[in-house]
């Protein structure tokens, strides 16, 4: 594990006020269902992303946009107290804050419901105040919840300035693979995969069906692709060589920041010079950390956390190799 200096990781996303909502079980439509629990959160993947990468040690920044009113106001402090950098948050006096609706019942799955507002209004005006401290990182992250013209301009600026990018293709939207070619590594689950390779799950073992998604990806452009398979670890695969990583058993109770935690433990490593299999396997870690915990913000790991479940658990190894 290299952790002998700071990764510098910027993060350009959605920031999103959350209401959380816990059931027994999730509600059917037009169901109204009695819970147990609610809260409210700082929220958005981008902003869990970067709040996850301060947490597991990196000096982060964090890029995007919110409104000009308290949810906003709640999202900026939430960031401070993480000690990341908010100078390229701006604000938008025309639209409000995102907000997110998130269901979770006891299982730990969810159903979520995003509105963007402020995110989707991004210029490129915007990315220009933002370019600058894109090009201080060794690492930059972002995924698809602002709109899609910001974030190809960012991605074109990150690697102009020769910064790793990390692309997390979430939510999948149609014509978002035409951005695959600009990052250094994709990171998308099951459904993202399935959604942008159109191999349906169900009909192959799950090493095949991994394969042949990834397979599909590539051929759209994608230099190297990591598939996030929750409670069945990570796939990778970059043409030549593939590998999957086991999970970390954990009692799950919400997954709602899982795929946050790992993407950001996963940037992280790739930015400190860490092979595929050994940055998958701390992912891995963090990921299974945070779906142990509710909520999406509270939920997110420590290094500290991370390296405590690696010591406890029996050491994975990781299936496959050279294709």
């Amino acid at each position: 594990m290299n952790v002998s200096r700071e990764a510098r990781v910027c993060v350009f996303g959605d920031l999103l006020y959350d209401c959380f909502v816990w059931a027994d079980r999730l509600p059917r439509v037009g169901e109204t269902v009695t819970g147990f629990r609610n809260g409210f959160f700082a929220g958005g993947k981008g902003g869990n992303q970067a709040v996850a990468a301060a947490r597991l040690g990196a000096r982060t920044t964090m890029l995007g946009k919110i409104g000009q009113d308290s949810h906003g106001e709640f999202l900026r402090g939430s960031l401070r107290e993480s000690h990341i950098e908010d100078a390229g948050v701006l604000s938008d006096s025309e639209h409000p804050t995102g907000t997110c609706c998130v269901h979770v019942d006891r299982k730990g799955d969810n159903a979520i419901i995003v509105v963007p507002l402020a995110n989707e209004s991004i210029s490129a005006d915007d990315t220009d105040r933002m370019i600058p401290f894109i090009r201080d990182a060794d690492v930059f992250l972002c995924q698809l919840q602002t709109n899609l013209d910001a974030v190809e301009r960012c991605l074109r600026a990150a690697r102009d300035a020769g910064v790793m990018t990390v692309l997390n293709p979430a939510p999948a939207k149609p014509g978002a693979e035409q951005l695959f070619h600009l990052a250094d590594y994709i990171t998308p689950n099951e459904t993202e995969a399935e959604s942008f390779s159109r191999c349906p799950q169900g009909t192959l073992g799950l090493d095949d069906w991994c394969g042949q998604s990834a397979a599909v990806l590539l051929r759209q452009g994608a230099r190297r692709v990591v598939i996030t398979l929750g409670k069945q670890g990570s796939y990778y695969s970059d043409g030549a060589e593939a590998l999957r990583m086991p999970p970390f058993p954990v009692d799950a109770v919400d997954s709602t920041a899982a795929g946050d935690a790992f993407n950001a433990a996963f940037a992280i490593q790739m930015a400190l010079g860490a092979g595929i299999g050994e940055a998958m396997r701390y992912a891995n870690a963090a990921g299974a950390v945070a779906a142990s915990r509710h909520g999406s913000r509270p939920s997110l790991p420590t290094r500290e956390d991370v390296l405590a479940l690696m010591a406890r658990a029996e050491q994975p190894r990781s299936t496959g190799g050279t294709r």
